[in-house]
C-alpha cells in the first residue's frame, strides 16, 4: 500500500476515536436521573390474597416466626391469632437460661393459646431442651386443653424433664391425638376417660405397675393406633389390650434394645391382645413370656424384631401363638433366636401359619426356609431380604451342605405365586435354592431376583445365562432381574 494511503487511514482511525472521546465526556458530565419508583412498581401483592391462604402460609412456621409477620405490616397485625395451631419450641429464644426463662416462656406461650380466636385448637406441639419446673409444662398443658385441642405433642429433650402432667389432660372430650415424649415415670390418675382420642404415642415413659397401665388403656375406648416406643414396664405381670377399634400395635425399643437387660425391658408375664381389628402388630423388643390372643381381621399383618439372644424356647412360644396374621415378617435376629443353629428341628408348630399368605424373612441360614415353608400351607408370596448361607463354609460344597427336602411343601405345589430375592449375592446356594423353588413350583408366576449396585457388577452374562436355563415346572413363570442403585 502506498505511503499516502497509509498516512490518510492513519488519520480518519483517529478522528473517530478522538470522536467517541468526546461522545465519553459529555455523557459523563449529564446527571443521571433517579427514575421514581412508583407504588405500583413494588406493590405487596402477597399481602392481598385472603386470610385463609394468608393463615395457611403461617402455619407452617413455628409460633415465634408467625408472631414477627405482625411488623411487617398493619395487613399482617394480629393475623396469627386466627392460626389453629401453636408450635412452642425453647431452642428458637435466645434468651438466657436461668430463673426467669421459665416463667417468661409460660407467659410467652400463654399469651399464644388465649389469644386465638377460633372456636378449638387443632395442635399444640411443645418442644423443650430446658428443665422446666412442673408448673410451666402443666400451665401450658392445662391451657391448651381449656380450648379444646385436638392433638397434644410434648417432646422433651435429654436433659429436660415432663414432670407431672394436669389430670384434665387423661379426661379431654375434645382429645383426638396424644404423642408424649420424655424418659421419666408416667404417673396415672385415678380416673382417665379419653372417649375421642384415636392415636397415643408414648416413647421413654417407665410403668410401675398393672393397675396404672392398663387403667389408662381402658380409658381409651375408640383408641386406633397405640406406639409403645422405648418405654419400660417395671413389675408389669399383665398388660391387657383388649380395645376393640384398635389397628395399629407397635413395641419398638429401637436401637437401644441391645442395652437393655432382659428383666427391665418388657417383663410383662402376659400380653394381652383382644383387638378384632388389628391390621399391623409390631414387636421390636424383648419378648413376653407369655401371649394371648383373639381373632384377628383377615388382612392383619406382624412383623418381629427379636434380639437374638433371647431364649429359643420362649421365642418359640411367642412366635407359635400367632395365629391369624395374613402377612408376616421375621427379621434376621427373630430367626436366629429361634434356630440358634441351622441343624436345629423346625421351632415352629405345623399349623402356625396356617392362615399366611404373605411371608417376608431375613434368613440368616437359608437352611431353615423349606421347614418354615411346610408351616405356611396356604402361602401366595415370598420375600427373602438380606441373607446369608453357613458362615465360613466353601460354596462349591454349598449343594452337599445344603440338602432340600424330598417332599414338596403344599405351599409351593398349590399357591405360592411369587417369590422375590432382594440383595442377591450371585453364591451357589442361592442358585441351588432357586432351582428347587423353580423345579417344585406348580403354580409359579413370577420370580423376581434384585441386586444392590451396579448391573454390571451384580449380573454377569454367566450369571443371566445361568438363571435362565434353570428348568421351571410352570411354564408361565418369568424370571425378572432388577438393580437397585442405592
Amino acid at each position: 500500500m502506498a505511503p499516502h494511503l497509509r498516512l490518510l487511514l492513519r488519520r480518519r482511525r483517529s478522528r473517530s476515536r478522538r470522536r467517541l472521546l468526546s461522545i465519553d465526556s459529555r455523557m459523563s458530565r449529564t446527571p443521571k436521573r433517579a427514575r421514581k419508583i412508583t407504588y405500583n412498581d413494588c406493590a405487596d401483592r402477597l399481602s392481598d390474597l385472603p386470610d385463609a391462604v394468608l393463615c395457611h402460609i403461617l402455619s407452617f412456621l413455628d409460633t415465634k416466626y408467625a408472631v414477627a409477620t405482625t411488623l411487617l405490616s398493619t395487613r399482617w397485625k394480629n393475623l396469627f391469632i386466627s392460626l389453629p395451631n401453636i408450635v412452642l419450641d425453647d431452642s428458637l429464644t435466645l434468651k438466657t437460661r436461668n430463673e426467669e426463662f421459665g416463667p417468661e416462656f409460660a407467659m410467652f406461650g400463654l399469651r399464644q393459646i388465649m389469644l386465638r380466636n377460633v372456636p378449638h385448637i387443632n395442635q399444640f406441639h411443645l418442644k423443650c431442651n430446658f428443665n422446666f419446673k412442673d408448673p410451666v409444662i402443666q400451665t401450658l398443658v392445662y391451657a391448651a386443653i381449656w380450648r379444646n385441642v385436638k392433638e397434644v405433642d410434648i417432646c422433651m429433650g435429654e436433659r429436660a424433664i415432663i414432670g407431672s402432667l394436669p389430670p384434665e389432660l387423661f379426661t379431654s372430650t375434645s382429645l383426638v391425638v396424644l404423642k408424649l415424649k420424655g424418659d421419666v415415670d408416667l404417673v396415672v390418675p385415678e380416673f382417665v376417660s379419653l372417649p375421642n382420642l384415636k392415636v397415643l404415642h408414648l416413647d421413654g415413659f417407665m410403668f410401675q405397675n398393672d393397675d396404672s397401665i392398663n387403667r389408662f388403656f381402658r380409658g381409651c375406648k375408640l383408641l386406633e393406633d397405640l406406639c409403645l416406643s422405648r418405654c419400660i414396664f417395671w413389675r408389669v405381670n399383665v398388660l391387657d389390650l383388649s380395645i376393640p377399634f384398635l389397628r395399629k400395635v407397635s413395641f419398638n425399643h429401637g436401637d437401644d434394645l441391645e442395652d437393655l437387660d432382659d428383666n427391665i425391658s418388657i417383663t410383662v408375664t402376659t400380653l394381652v391382645l383382644d383387638t378384632p381389628n388389628l391390621e399391623l402388630f409390631e414387636y421390636r423388643d424383648h419378648i413376653a413370656k407369655s401371649l394371648r390372643m383373639k381373632k384377628l381381621t383377615s388382612h392383619a399383618r406382624a412383623e418381629f424384631f427379636l434380639p437374638y439372644w433371647d431364649n429359643q424356647e420362649n421365642a418359640s412360644v411367642f412366635i407359635n401363638k400367632l395365629r391369624g396374621f395374613k402377612a408376616l415378617y421375621l427379621s434376621m435376629e427373630t430367626l436366629q433366636a429361634m434356630y440358634p443353629n441351622f441343624s436345629s428341628p423346625s421351632a415352629f408348630e405345623a399349623s402356625v401359619f396356617e392362615s399366611l399368605t404373605h411371608l417376608e424373612l431375613a434368613a440368616y441360614n437359608l437352611r431353615i426356609l423349606p421347614s418354615i415353608l411346610e408351616c405356611a400351607p396356604q402361602l401366595e408370596v415370598l420375600v427373602i431380604h438380606e441373607h446369608s448361607y453357613c458362615p465360613g463354609a466353601a460354596q462349591e460344597d454349598a449343594e452337599s451342605l445344603y440338602p432340600l427336602p424330598e417332599i414338596v411343601p403344599i405351599c409351593l405345589a398349590k399357591h405360592l405365586s411369587n417369590i422375590e430375592f432382594r440383595d442377591f449375592q450371585r453364591c451357589e446356594h442361592e442358585f441351588e435354592l432357586m432351582k428347587y423353588l423353580l423345579q417344585n413350583g406348580k403354580v409359579l408366576k413370577r420370580m423376581k431376583i434384585s441386586a444392590i449396585g451396579r448391573s454390571t457388577l451384580y449380573f454377569s452374562q454367566s450369571d443371566l445365562k445361568k438363571l435362565k436355563m434353570l428348568q421351571r415346572f410352570s411354564e408361565t413363570c418369568e424370571i425378572v432381574f432388577e438393580y437397585d442403585r442405592k
